[in-house]
């Protein structure tokens, strides 16, 4: 029999690209939290369409990690968020000379 604690993972968030999936892992990695990323299109088509609509990857992280990583998940997409405002924002037209 191990001592070791059990782990139960849960769900933090759920993605229909591997690409933003791969980023928000490697975002809780850095800062110490082990994530899972489970589903069926995780390095696959983006997004594979599936019977019922499309597919999805799953970011789990530690129960006991829940409130830090979703601190970390939040503070990165709404930073990531800002960042697509302002690129979207149009610039003014210099004045012509």
């Amino acid at each position: 029999m191990s001592n070791q604690p059990e782990i139960n993972f849960v769900a933090l968030s759920h993605f229909s690209n591997s690409v933003q999936a791969g980023m928000a892992s490697e975002l809780l990695e850095n800062n110490g939290i082990a994530s899972i990323l489970q589903g069926v299109n995780f390095g696959g088509l983006e997004p594979l369409l599936m019977p019922g609509g499309y597919s999805e990857i799953t970011l789990l992280v530690a129960e006991s990690e829940l409130e830090r990583a979703q601190q970390l998940y939040d503070a990165f997409f709404e930073q990531q968020s800002d960042s697509a405002l302002a690129e979207d924002a149009e610039l003014p037209e210099e004045p012509s000379q």
